[in-house]
């Protein structure tokens, strides 16, 4: 388990981040293509049910009025299965706002801790509320982001 974990971190502070389980719109399945999906959350119960998860009392399509567009059968369909998506750090920060930190599924391994925290806003979302709970949810992994960068620097 230590193993793993290191490694994660390992590959957060260098830049490279894990596949999110379930994302389908780049070839590698990573949260780091575009200016704004940069978090992987998990927004299902699990890789063989696409009951969607909750956040607080509601599902992330229902808090985003997204429920038209509840897109979890391609979550866990081919050809990466999972439990998870690449969404807008908008809508990090605003989930966040909404239901606190405590009640978002977030997968640090796979979100790109070092560019969400470098910015401010998106979409002209504040995004103070994501940076907070990132490094609350994801602190070794911000951390080893944050130290990563200092060493580049």
């Amino acid at each position: 388990m230590k193993l793993v974990v290191a490694a994660a971190l390992f590959n957060l502070a260098a830049g490279n981040i894990a596949p999110c389980p379930g994302y389908t719109q780049s070839s590698d399945y990573k949260c780091d293509h575009d200016s704004t999906h940069r978090v992987c959350a998990q927004l299902v119960k699990s890789s063989h049910d696409d009951t969607p998860l909750k956040w607080g009392s509601k599902s992330f399509w229902e808090i985003t009025d997204q429920k038209s567009f509840e897109w979890n059968d391609d979550i866990i369909g081919q050809p990466n299965p999972g439990d998870s998506w690449c969404i807008c750090m908008w809508a990090t920060a605003e989930l966040i706002e909404k239901v606190g930190c405590h009640n978002v599924h977030l997968r640090c391994e796979s979100t790109d801790i070092e560019y969400v925290l470098s910015q401010y806003n998106d979409q002209g979302q504040k995004l103070d509320a994501a940076h907070s709970c990132l490094r609350e949810k994801c602190g070794h992994a911000a951390k080893a982001s944050a130290q990563a960068t200092l060493t580049e620097a």
